[in-house]
This record gives C-alpha cells, structure tokens and sequence, in this order.
C-alpha cells in the first residue's frame, strides 16, 4: 500500500564549522565541514507534533561514522513546515528518518549523497502513511521463486495472490500488476534519473484483470490468486529420460534411455487459480487452461532493446512487481493508459549505439502495493520500486529454490502492511507445503 503524505528536500550547503554530534567518531578541528539543512515541505499533512522527536540519522557509507540528529516541533510552524540545520564533515553519506506516529509512518531515507565543501546538493525525500483509510489490494503472497525438480526448473508453476484488506467489497477489474524494468541487480540504467526524479516507475510489461468495472468483486478478507499456467504442476506426465543402467564401456559407453512416468513432487496444483497469464508471443510453449480465464496484458515498447517484452518474473526477483489501477479492465482503457504513459526514452543497444524506444511508465503515486524482490549475492544495486512503496527487500538465497514470500498475518486476520517488506513479509520453503490453489480450494 501507499499513500504519500510528504515531501522533503535536503538542501546541503557547504559551510565551515563543526559536527553537532558523532556517535562513532572525534571531533576534529581540521575537518572540513558541510551544513546539510533539511527543509520539509509538510503543511497540512502532518503536524509538528508528530515529528517531534524524530530522529535524522547520517551514516558515512566507508566508515560507517553515524551521526544523529533529533527532530524538535519547535523547527516547525503551526502548518507543519520547517527547517533543521545540522553539520557534518566532508563526505559520503546515507540519511534516514523513520517515526510512527497516529497510523502514519513518516520516513526519509536518501543513499550515496556526497556532501562536499564546495557545492550545493538538493535531494528530494518522501515519506508515507501506513494503513491509511483508502487503500486498496495488497499482494499476500507472491512465488517468483520457481521450483526445481529432478533438475528441472519450473517457470509455469509461479504464482501471486492479490488481497482485499479492506471492510468493503473491492471490485479487481481493472486491477493491474507490472514488473519493473530496471533491475535490481544491475547500475541503474541511463534512463533512470529521468523517469525516477519524476515520479515514474518504468515496467517491462503489465497484467490486468479483465471486466466493465463490476464484474469481478472481491469479499472483504477474500483474495485472488494469478498463476502463470493454471494446471496440476504435481501430475504425472510421461518423459523420455536416462536410465541409470549403462550400456558398454570405455570410449563406448554411453546411457539407455526410455520413456518413464515422472510427478513432479514439489510443484503444486494451480487449476483453482481465477485467472491465468496466457502469453503464447513470450512463452512459445505455453499451456492455456479453458476453465480459468486469462488476464489482458500491456506490453511495453516496441522494442525493448533485447528485454524481455512482457510480463515476466524473474525466477531470482530482478524485475519487482507492484499492483496499480486502471479505470476498468476493457481494451479500450488498456489502449488509453498506454497511449497516457508512454514516451520515448534513449538507451544503448548490443553495441553500444543510442537507439529510442517507447516506454511504458506508471505514476508511483498510483501504485497501492510492491514488494522489492531480488537476489542475497546481488543484493538490491539499484532500487527499482520507489520508497513510498516499498523501504524494504525480500531476497532469495538461488532461482528454483521453492521459496514462497509471504506477509505475515492471515486472510482472516489480515496482513502486515507497513511499506517495509524486510518487516511485513515471511519466506516459507518449500512452497508446496504452504499453498493449495486447486479447483474447489474456497469451499475446503
């Protein structure tokens, strides 16, 4: 979920003078020093109450020097607007400020921000409101991960599960759900700063539930589940595999092969899905199931420089998804919001030569839920959800490793929501033991 509720600006300029306070390293009167005020534009959306308190924390990303800093009402006025005027020596710094306060979570973070003695920095920050009265679906699950069985990897077995965390009756058509196109294993791309700064969120490709507008309610309490291909993943097929027997030796040897019966035994059943990605143009193989209807899907660009053109997760969470929402789930506002939000961006092809595409971007104030999914040896390089959506990550240790991300909580109870998956959000493993999406699975 998010809502923004604030905007702050960081404005450094370069003054000499001491450090207010350091928590891990001396004084040093030769230092050059930097003063980094912090000007929040808040008014009417917060008051100096509830960031009274708050504390501003700098950490030097190389040494890890912290210094804090704490909030005073008394730098704001009665609108809720303010100035903090902190120092800090020369250097490379990552700011944070998180507080909770009446059901809002105000926050603050900036990464890599070089504070110099001689230049001005501005930086722009948001914060968010948790749990807020108008928000909609959240994901509860979301199996990215994929499942590996006797070797072989299994894309068509994931899934995600969109929730209804409200006491309303929600209606999903015209739900939609995009995978980013920056990764988040990867230096940010040329195209980044110029989508990101405004507010953009580029994707690789886009479902959506289909329907007028009424046609697909959703129980308060009650989800949707979206797989990829809505068949048994469990059922016994026949394989042409190796036999185990050898036949000859030395320079001749070689293995019998024959025709076995083989289930694969950590997939799981997904024939109770209510609705299925079926994209025969990215998936050639693709298997369609004609009792579980299908989703629309949005591509993109007309080229996306070798990407991969669709809707596609990642098996080790490098393209992170997050829903928004479209007006209905007909042709004609699918065709209206790509027309509404595409533009042409400038990259570099295979080799190495500007070439322009079109990209398809989403307003990250319209985005009501994302999780930041990536990989533990990368790690998250380059933020591909914005920090109003998601401050957190969730990584998995390989691709195919049944790990299911789950939030933590239940469809009766609800789940935890606080735009910070690292907190909200569980991996359970292996996934077979914690889902069942088979036909009939409401009624049990």
């Amino acid at each position: 979920m998010n809502k923004k509720v604030l905007n702050f600006a960081i404005a450094m300029a370069m003054l000499g003078g001491s450090a207010m306070f350091t928590a891990c390293d001396d004084d040093d009167d030769n230092d050059v020093k930097a003063t980094v005020s912090v000007i929040c534009d808040v008014a009417g959306s917060i008051s100096a109450d509830e960031i009274d308190g708050a504390v501003l924390t700098a950490i030097a990303t190389e040494s890890k020097d912290t210094y804090t800093f704490t909030v005073s009402k008394n730098d704001f006025d009665a609108n809720g607007n303010g100035k903090i005027a902190i120092k800090l020596p020369v250097g490379v710094y990552d700011f944070s400020l998180e507080k909770s306060a009446e059901g809002k979570t105000i926050f603050l973070r900036s990464e890599n921000v070089t504070v110099k003695g001689d230049d001005e920095i501005s930086v722009k920050l948001i914060t968010t409101a948790a749990n807020s009265a108008d928000y909609q679906f959240i994901f509860s699950e979301i199996f990215f991960n994929g499942e590996r069985n006797a070797g072989r990897m299994m894309h068509p077995d994931q899934y995600m599960v969109l929730y209804n965390p409200t006491s309303n009756v929600l209606y999903a058509d015209g739900l939609a759900v995009g995978c980013t196109m920056q990764a988040s294993c990867t230096e940010k791309e040329s195209w980044y700063d110029e989508y990101y700064n405004a507010g953009k969120v580029p994707v690789h490709g886009v479902i959506v539930i289909p329907g007028s507008g009424y046609d697909v309610p959703v129980k308060p309490h009650d989800k949707l589940v979206i797989a990829f291909t809505a068949i048994n993943h469990t059922a016994t097929e026949n394989r042409y595999v190796d036999k185990v027997d050898t036949i000859g030796s030395g320079d001749n040897v070689r293995y019998d092969t024959t025709w076995v019966d083989y289930t694969y035994e950590n997939a799981i059943n997904l024939t109770g899905a209510d609705f299925e990605i079926y994209d025969p143009q990215v998936y050639t193989s693709d298997v369609d199931n004609p009792e579980v209807p299908n989703v629309l899907e949005i591509y993109p660009a007309e080229n996306d420089y070798g990407g991969i053109g669709g809707f596609y997760q990642h098996p080790r969470g490098f393209y992170c998804p997050f829903i928004f929402k479209l007006e209905n789930g007909t042709q004609a506002a699918l065709d209206a919001f790509f027309k509404a939000n595409t533009s042409t961006a400038t990259v570099a092809d295979k080799e190495g030569n500007n070439v322009e595409i079109q990209m398809l971007s989403v307003a990250a104030d319209k985005i009501l839920d994302g999780i930041t999914t990536g990989h533990i040896p990368s790690d998250i390089v380059t933020n591909p959800l914005p920090q109003t959506v998601d401050r957190g990550k969730q990584l998995v240790k390989g691709c195919h490793s049944g790990i299911l991300v789950k939030r933590k909580g239940s469809d009766k109870d609800g789940y935890a929501d606080t735009n910070n998956s690292t907190e909200d959000c569980e991996q359970l493993v292996p996934h077979k033991d914690y889902a069942d999406y088979s036909a009939g699975w409401r009624n049990r």
